[in-house]
This record gives C-alpha cells, sequence and structure tokens, in this order.
C-alpha cells in the first residue's frame, strides 16, 4: 500500500476500507469454493476501489491492467450473478437442460481448463469476477479444484481469454506493484 500511497496518491485515495469478514464468508457461500487466500488477503486489506467519474478527455488511471479497477465484494458477487443470469436467459427454453448439463460438466473441470471452440457459455459458476473495466469486461479468478485453482483470467463482453493472465491474485498484485515502482513519483501516467 505504501507504493500505491507514494506513487498513486489518486488510486489510493479511492481504496475501500477492509471489507467486512461476513462479505467474505457470503462469497465462499454463494460461489460454494472457499476463496483463493491471495484474494482473501487482498479484500481483507482493501473492498476494492469506489468507482471513478472521469472528467472529458480524461482517461483515468486504474489499478489492475487492462484498465481495470478491483470490485468490492459486494460488486463481484453482483456481477456473477449478473453474467450467470444473463447466460441463462438468453439460450432458448428447448436448450435450457443442455447448457446446465454443460455448465455441470465444465464445473468439474481443472481450473484452468477453458473452452474457445464452444459457442456457449460466456460464464461458469466457479468464475468470480474480481475487476472491471467499466465495458463490461474485466479479470475473473477461477474457483474450479486443481493447481491452477485461484488463477486469474481476462474476460471481455463476448469471451474469456484462452489461458490464465496470472497464476494467482499474489502474482497480479506483485505485477501492479512493479508497474507502481516504475511510475516513480507521478502516480498519473497512463497505461
Amino acid at each position: 500500500m505504501r507504493l500505491l500511497t507514494r506513487n498513486a496518491p489518486a488510486c489510493h485515495a479511492r481504496l475501500n476500507p477492509p471489507a467486512d469478514p461476513a462479505a467474505l464468508r457470503r462469497a465462499e457461500q454463494e460461489t460454494g469454493r472457499p476463496l483463493p487466500e491471495g484474494l482473501a488477503a487482498w479484500w481483507r486489506a482493501a473492498d476494492g476501489v469506489s468507482p471513478t467519474r472521469p472528467t472529458v478527455g480524461e482517461t483515468p488511471f486504474r489499478l489492475f491492467p487492462y484498465g481495470c479497477d478491483p470490485y468490492p465484494v459486494a460488486e463481484a458477487l453482483t456481477r456473477r450473478k449478473q453474467y450467470l443470469r444473463s447466460l441463462r436467459d438468453t439460450v432458448p427454453p428447448p436448450l435450457a437442460d443442455a447448457l446446465e448439463g454443460w455448465l455441470a460438466r465444465c464445473g468439474q473441470d481443472r481450473a484452468g481448463t477453458y473452452y474457445p471452440h464452444d459457442a456457449t457459455p460466456l460464464w461458469l459458476p466457479q468464475w468470480l469476477p474480481v475487476a472491471g473495466d467499466g465495458l463490461g469486461g474485466g479479470l475473473f479468478v477461477d474457483l474450479r479444484a486443481g493447481d491452477q485453482y485461484g488463477c486469474v483470467v481476462r474476460h471481455g463482453t463476448m469471451s474469456h481469454g484462452p489461458k490464465p493472465s496470472w497464476p494467482d491474485i499474489e502474482t497480479l498484485l506483485a505485477h501492479v506493484a512493479d508497474t507502481l515502482e516504475e511510475l516513480g513519483g507521478d502516480g498519473d501516467h497512463r497505461r
């Protein structure tokens, strides 16, 4: 947090206070999976950032790569529900059972397994969005079991990355720290 305070004070000012432990328990209950320790530690330090409203022509500094800001726990859960509801709402009723079967099958795959050749779905129940770009895309953590449990994947409005961008939140945060170190004293650089 010191790097953020020193090198990106405007972003540091947007950090929310630590998440309520009850919110972390709710996230585990709703996803049916334990949170990766790095993600839980991040949320215990700061419950995401408050939204920013840039002025015309301004590009706000985003804390995470790909123009993303970390979500508070409640926002992550809300986004997850929206993605799942949108997926289910767009499937024709005769295909609903097939979709549920597909979701169940994919939910049993190992974390880090993606489906670039399948037309659907856009979201699995074991994926938890952790950051957004303000345009419908962002980053999610894969909570399925396996050696890539907790990996961080980029997603857009129509698809997700073919592989994880980072093996875990800790590696993503180390990348952010390196970026902040490179900024030096001017925290208003654009990426």
